[in-house]
């Protein structure tokens, strides 16, 4: 059996195992993902200092982008800050932040539910 022969079958054996993987790891990624959002605790979690607008949107099922506009965020910073660094931010106590985005959630769903 010639070398190079022999070298192509290890490379597609190789990339093969590669390609499964890749297609496991961000299989079981996804399924976790599907199946931590899809808990009923998971869903429409008290609103805490911790949270950044992305957890907060997929917990309360709102897009992050629409809560940051209602609540006046800039939309340019880094997306992963949380409620805490942007009320530290804009100079206002975490409690009034968290009732401007209560506001924001539940504006939002009077919309969604027109």
């Amino acid at each position: 059996m010639p070398k190079h022969t022999r070298a192509l079958r290890w490379m597609m054996r190789l990339g093969f195992v590669l390609a499964l993987a890749f297609t496991l790891f961000f299989g079981v990624k996804t399924t976790l993902s599907a199946l931590y959002w899809n808990a009923p605790h998971n869903r429409d979690q008290v609103i805490e200092g911790w949270m950044p607008l992305g957890y907060l949107g997929r917990s309360w099922h709102v897009p992050p982008e629409v809560i940051a506009e209602l609540v006046g965020v800039d939309t340019s910073r880094p997306r992963r800050r949380s409620i805490a660094q942007i009320a530290e931010d804009r100079g206002v106590p975490i409690d009034e932040l968290i009732a401007q985005i209560t506001a924001a959630i539940d504006t939002y769903r009077a919309t969604q539910n027109d």
